[in-house]
């Protein structure tokens, strides 16, 4: 005899949960309560497609060798063991009526060594100096005349022109000038950071006699960068903005502080796009639009470490470029993250300014950025730290730092799925990944790890955990697309 089963069964029903469009801007805030889609931690993918995509790498550095074929490149053979610094600049060779790019970097031997960027390189050309340590550079024209400027301790000011180089003596030490209203401002590189200015603009012929001092002596501390910005002249200080107005032919200046901090900013991450103004302030980005400071609204802020030893940052192509150093606070080791030297920096930050979107690349322990722009070739390319620091590279989306795949992750936030309190159970998942990659499905109970093999079609996994909240976690090794992700959860009624 059968007998009718009575046992009560909790009503359930099926859900799903689609996590195709991983475009969310990372959230890295201590606060899970968001929805699963919402990347709580990202690097070495590019997310803003919608998919997770193979994110940023550098290679080596190559450049076209003729300006008639400009998709056959080759790469910079450097001299030295070292690359301490980059710069570059465009010579007008008034005889053939054309522009000529060099690109120049001081190396351990103590040479300036420079490379033309579209010919055939035979041999590294040197300028033999006197400089103790890696000088100040700056990019000048006077006259139609295309100039650098080095200006360091223990040699004078050397002047590099289509011509050849000169040393002048009577030059102050200055890291940053300007032009402003028929005058050249200047801060000298001495420990007090003096204002100078001058009417003669030519920096090459300034004395003592020719310049003359404005001083500021207030809380906001050294000046550190000058710029001609939206019709004033505004120096960036340790603790403040300040701008400085210019009436007429006359001395007759007006000093405005317009802005006071109570953190460092950064001098090297001053960079300038559009109307506003970027810069690093401890663990803070924030722009400047001549009149008023605010910081930039993104959720990962807090991976910013709150010591940044050295942090470099440039404007390119619309975006924000900052060389930093992160906690990411997951412990892993990425890149340069387990070089036995130790690293200085180990991340790039890629803000978006037009759609206030960042992303990040680890693992890459960047000296210095610079971008070259120019009509034939347009790169973003860098000098590194330690274990690189002979290489100049250019930043590729391959997801490789010098041929070595950098491992990517995704990382979703804690969340529970919009039933709060209620048990749930993850049957299983969908995934389209052209490539091998491993997702792990975490509760407050269980954590399982699925391998997913590389197929151009989707795949159905089946998963079995149970529990009140979940995260998910994508990792790849290599150059990937992930897309079409859905969850399919039960959820206890």
């Amino acid at each position: 005899m059968f007998y009718r089963n009575k046992l009560k069964t909790l009503p359930t029903s099926e859900k799903e949960f689609e996590y195709s469009l991983f475009d969310k801007n990372l959230n890295s805030k201590s606060d899970d309560s968001q929805e699963m889609a919402s990347g709580k931690l990202t690097y070495n993918f590019t997310t803003q497609s919608g998919a997770l995509k193979t994110g940023y790498g550098f290679s080596e550095l190559k450049m076209p060798i003729s300006t008639t074929d400009l998709d056959s490149e080759s790469v910079i053979n450097l001299r030295g063991n070292e690359v301490k610094a980059i710069w570059k600049m465009k010579w007008y060779d008034s005889g053939n009526d054309e522009n000529n790019y060099y690109l120049f970097y001081y190396n351990d031997e103590g040479y300036i060594c420079y490379e033309n960027m579209f010919s055939t390189r035979i041999a590294t050309f040197i300028i033999p100096n006197d400089f103790t340590e890696v000088p100040y550079a700056i990019n000048y024209r006077i006259d139609g005349e295309d100039l650098l400027l080095f200006f360091g301790e223990g040699e004078n000011l050397l002047v590099v022109s289509d011509s050849g180089e000169d040393t002048i003596s009577s030059a102050p030490i200055i890291k940053s000038c300007c032009s402003h209203y028929g005058k050249l401002f200047a801060i000298t590189a001495s420990p007090d950071s003096k204002l100078v200015y001058s009417e003669d603009v030519d920096v090459t012929t300034w004395t003592d006699e020719k310049t003359k001092n404005l001083d500021f002596t207030d809380e906001r501390g050294c000046l550190n960068k000058i710029i001609s910005f939206d019709d004033y002249i505004y120096v960036f200080r340790d603790y403040g903005i300040t701008q400085l107005s210019i009436y007429g032919s006359n001395e007759d200046f007006s000093i405005n502080h317009m802005y006071l901090s109570d953190s460092y900013i950064y001098p090297n991450t001053i960079a300038q796009s559009g109307d506003n103004v970027y810069f690093l302030e401890r663990n803070a980005l924030k722009y400047f639009n001549g009149s008023s400071t605010r910081e930039l609204e993104f959720d990962c802020k807090e991976l910013l470490s709150k010591i940044q030893p050295s942090p470099q940052a440039i404007c390119y192509e619309g975006k924000y470029y900052l060389a930093c150093r992160c906690d990411f606070k997951d412990g892993a080791e990425i890149g340069c993250e387990s070089y036995s030297g130790g690293y200085i920096n180990n991340a790039l930050l890629i803000y978006d300014i037009e759609k206030q979107y960042v992303e990040i690349l680890r693992g890459a322990d960047i000296n210095q950025l610079l971008a070259i722009n120019n009509p034939l070739k347009s790169k973003l390319i860098a000098c590194f730290n330690n274990q690189h620091i002979d290489k100049i590279g250019e930043l590729t989306q391959d997801g490789k730092l010098f041929g070595e795949n950098l491992p990517s992750l995704w990382q979703s936030v804690k969340s529970d799925l919009g039933y709060h309190a209620k048990k749930k159970r993850i049957k299983g998942f969908s995934i389209k990944s052209n490539s091998d990659a491993i997702v792990t499905i975490s509760s407050e109970n269980q954590s399982r790890q699925f391998a997913v093999t590389g197929k151009s079609t989707i795949q159905k996994i089946r998963a079995n955990i149970i529990g009140n909240e979940f995260n998910v976690k994508i990792e790849s090794g290599g150059e990937n697309i992930i897309s079409n992700f859905v969850l399919f959860v039960r959820v206890r009624q």
